[in-house]
């Protein structure tokens, strides 16, 4: 905080996972205006910008939010400019101009900078939360209408999203918060974690951050998943088991909380069609371990999956819905960006002997996200002998290996699991 007011003209901060850039933003806002200063509070996107402020909200930090009703969160919209106009009845342009300038704070997106109110205000102060993941002219729109700005990301995570082969050659996709990331007198880290327990942990610590990610605390270290429903769920497996089920009671229980599950003695090819790549014995197994879940008594809000591949996507939501009534979240790993669950389960679906690998994968900051998310339960399911071939996965992979956290999967396993 002190960094940020004593800055000439930008800090930038770097947000590790679950470090908890959203309080940190949350809690320089509520100092800069305590201390009299004008906050332009942006990002990429309008959850970004709505979910500082709904923390914001509960300080009676008072705050103006410009953008269209429709794309504001429900509980923010009455801080919308449409909606206090509304309200208002203002029809005069004097009205409007005491709107503009009656709050310190102003949340909207990189996109909104074209708004009436930013001819007439400048502003103490601009921060903007995502800026690891925007590219460098849409981050530079809100820099141009503040003194001194504050950039907060991670360019360990997703990069910005560049469609064209050739921007991205020229340098596209390099974001303004890694270009200025160079200047380290700028550069505040924040290491300290309060979302994963330190097994889930020291997998990105080893693959990305060095060693020094940290856990705040000795509870969020040893944090195990809450499975009130294990122990009858055991007992009803047990009923049932044969040497090629045996190894679901160990991905289960709470005290294991990261294991790789390979597929290739099953073995479990991927399919390339027309709408894209699937893997449906992988999806099979990936539903089912959800489905477990559920039935041991974790919520499903709680539980994540995600893969890389959209087609994949669809085929595990469509064998999730015969096993379960209820709705598992499914989705790639840029929607989980800066979210987080007790329980991931990430399918990797590529599995070939021909070489083919695609572009996906092979972005190890994109791993690096997938790996982060889970809080509790860490479960990686893939063929060892493809994923090898990728540079991150295999560095990955032996650190699993060194480990003991790769379980071989029985032949024949996907085919005795009993909903």
């Amino acid at each position: 905080m002190k960094r940020v007011l004593l800055s000439k003209d930008y800090t930038l901060i770097v947000g590790m996972p679950g470090t908890g850039k959203t309080t940190t933003i949350c809690t320089l806002v509520r100092i800069l205006y305590a201390c009299g200063f004008s906050v332009l509070l942006t990002s990429y996107t309008h959850s970004a910008v709505d979910n500082i402020l709904l923390k914001l909200k509960k300080f009676q930090v008072g705050f103006l939010r410009l953008g269209r009703t429709q794309k504001i969160h429900p509980e923010i919209q009455k801080y919308g400019e449409e909606e206090i106009l509304k309200a208002k009845s203002v029809k005069m342009l004097s009205g409007l101009e005491e709107l503009y300038n009656s709050q310190p704070v102003v949340g909207t997106t990189c996109m909104g900078v074209n708004h009436p109110i930013f001819t007439r205000r400048r502003f103490d102060f601009c921060i903007v939360d995502e800026a690891s993941q925007i590219s460098q002219p849409i981050c530079l729109g809100p820099l141009f209408f503040a003194d001194r700005f504050v950039l907060v990301g991670d360019h360990q995570q997703l990069p910005p999203l560049v469609q064209s082969t050739e921007a991205r050659e020229l340098g596209m996709s390099e974001s303004l918060f890694k270009r200025l990331e160079r200047n380290q007198d700028a550069v505040v880290n924040l290491t300290v974690q309060y979302r994963m327990n330190s097994k889930i942990m020291s997998l990105s610590n080893k693959l990305v951050y060095e060693g020094r990610l940290e856990c705040a605390s000795e509870r969020v270290s040893s944090a195990t998943v809450q499975l009130p429903q294990l122990k009858s769920l055991k007992l009803e497996l047990e009923l049932r088991e044969t040497p090629e089920s045996a190894w679901i009671k160990d991905v289960l229980e709470p005290s294991n909380p990261v294991f790789f599950l390979n597929t290739e003695n099953i073995p479990a090819p991927e399919t390339e069609e027309k709408c894209g790549v699937s893997n449906w014995i992988e999806a099979k197994l990936v539903a089912y371990l959800a489905f477990l879940f559920g039935k041991a008594g974790c919520k499903p809000s709680d539980i994540g999956i995600i893969a890389p591949y959209r087609q994949q996507l669809k085929v595990i939501s469509t064998s999730f819905a015969k096993l379960s009534s209820s709705t598992v979240e499914v989705n790639t790993v840029d929607k989980y960006q800066g979210r987080d669950k007790s329980v991931i389960i990430v399918s990797f679906v590529r599995s070939n002997t021909n070489g083919k690998l695609g572009d996906l994968l092979k972005d190890w900051r994109r791993l690096n996200v997938a790996l982060t998310r889970a809080k509790h339960k860490l479960i990686l399911l893939g063929c060892v002998p493809t994923l090898s071939r990728f540079d991150s996965l295999q560095q990955l992979i032996s650190y699993l290996k060194s480990d003991n956290l790769i379980l071989n999967l029985p032949p024949a396993a996907h085919e005795h699991l009993h909903g």
